[in-house]
C-alpha cells in the first residue's frame, strides 16, 4: 500500500519509520546534521536572551549617586538573572574564586557622564560581599578608581606584541587580555555618529584595538561582530553589565550635557547583542521624547548588530529576548 503526498508516492512503512524516529531518537540526533547553523537560520536552536533593566528611584540625583541603591540594584539584577536566592551563589554562576576577572569600564571623558566610579565601588562591594577577594579582579578603562579597588590587580596598558589573525586583516589586542580568565563586561551606553550605537559589543572592541580605525568603516560592519568573535574576547566573556545611570543619546561619542539623560538604571544579561538591542531601543524612545536637533532621526544605525545575529553571537529580535523592567530590592528607608 502506498501514500500520495505532493505528487509522489511513499509506502506506508516510510511514515511509520518516521514516526518511530520521532518518538524515540533525542532530537540532538535527528537534528544533528543542522547543528552547524547559526541563529539567523535557526533562532530557536537557542534560549531566550534575558535582559534585566533595573532601576532604583533614588539612585541617581544629579552628579550624585546612592551607594546603597546602587548594590541594591546590582545584587537584584544578579539574582534574577542567575535564578539563584542567595547573591554570593549568583555571582559563582559567572565567575568563579580562581578566576583573575577584569571590570571592563568604557572610558568616559566628561563629568556629565561620569559614573563609572561610582558603579565600580558599588560592584566591587557586592563582589566582596560574595566573599571574592580584590586580587580576583582588575579595573580597566578608569582613570580614577573608587576606594574599595584597593588591593585589586594593575591594569597595565598597552599592546600584545605577536598579531592576531583576524580573517580580513591581522589586529594588536590589548595585552591585558592574557592577565584574566574571566571578563564582566561594562559598557557606558552612548550614541555614536558613526557605529550608531556604544555599548556592549563596541565596548569589547574598539579599546582592545592599538588602531581601532578599522571599525569606522562601514559602521563598523563587520569588524565589531568579526573581533568580538575572536576565541581570547568571546570565550571570557561572562556577563555585560551595561551603565544606565546616565545615558548619551545623541551626539556621541562628543558629550554634550544637553543630551544626557538621566536614566537610573543597569542593564544585566549574557547575550550582547540582545543587550544592544534593547539598549539601542532605549536610545530611540530617548531621542523621540527629548531634545534633538529637527533634522536628526529618532533611530539609531547600527549594522554591526545584523551581521553579529547572522554570526550566531546573539539574538535582535524581540520574539527571542526576554525582556523586563523590574526596581531593586527594598531598602529600610529613601537616602535623605
Amino acid at each position: 500500500m502506498e501514500m500520495k503526498i505532493s505528487g509522489i508516492q511513499y509506502p506506508l512503512g516510510f511514515f511509520s519509520v518516521v514516526l518511530w524516529l520521532a518518538m524515540f531518537l533525542p532530537a540532538e540526533r535527528l537534528w544533528a546534521p543542522y547543528q552547524h547553523r547559526r541563529a539567523i537560520d535557526d533562532p530557536l536552536g537557542r534560549q531566550k536572551a534575558r535582559i534585566y533593566d533595573v532601576h532604583g528611584d533614588y539612585v541617581i540625583r544629579g552628579a550624585k549617586v546612592h551607594q546603597k541603591s546602587l548594590r541594591l540594584m546590582l545584587t537584584t539584577g544578579i539574582k534574577k538573572l542567575s535564578g539563584m536566592d542567595d547573591p554570593a551563589q549568583a555571582w559563582r554562576c559567572f565567575i568563579h574564586d580562581e578566576d583573575v576577572v577584569a571590570l571592563n569600564f568604557t572610558t568616559v571623558n566628561g563629568k556629565s557622564l561620569s559614573t563609572n566610579t561610582d558603579l565600580a565601588g558599588a560592584l566591587l562591594d557586592c563582589l566582596y560581599q560574595a566573599g571574592f577577594k580584590p586580587e580576583n579582579f582588575m579595573i580597566v578603562g578608569l582613570a580614577e578608581l573608587p576606594p574599595q579597588a584597593q588591593g585589586t590587580r594593575p591594569w597595565r596598558y598597552g599592546w600584545q606584541e605577536q598579531p592576531t589573525d583576524i580573517g580580513t586583516t591581522e589586529v594588536h589586542l590589548a595585552r591585558w587580555l592574557e592577565e584574566v580568565t574571566a571578563i564582566i563586561n561594562i559598557p557606558s551606553i552612548m550614541d555614536d555618529h558613526i557605529v550608531g550605537l556604544r555599548g556592549a559589543m563596541v565596548n569589547m572592541t574598539l579599546p582592545l584595538l592599538k588602531s581601532p580605525a578599522l571599525l569606522y568603516l562601514n559602521g563598523g560592519d563587520p569588524f565589531v561582530p568579526e573581533i568580538y568573535d575572536l576565541p581570547t574576547i568571546k570565550g571570557k566573556i561572562r556577563l555585560h553589565l551595561a551603565n544606565m545611570l546616565q545615558v548619551l543619546y545623541y551626539g556621541g561619542p562628543v558629550i554634550q550635557p544637553l543630551y544626557v539623560y538621566e536614566y537610573g538604571s543597569v542593564l544585566l544579561g549574557t547575550d550582547p547583542v540582545a543587550l544592544d538591542w534593547v539598549a539601542s531601543k532605549l536610545l530611540t524612545k530617548f531621542r523621540s521624547e527629548q531634545n534633538i536637533p529637527l533634522h536628526a532621526e529618532a533611530g539609531l544605525d547600527s549594522p554591526y548588530l545584523d551581521t553579529a545575529f547572522a554570526m550566531g553571537l546573539g539574538y535582535q529580535d524581540l520574539n527571542f529576548i526576554e525582556y523586563q523592567e523590574i526596581p531593586h530590592e527594598q531598602e529600610e528607608s529613601p537616602p535623605q
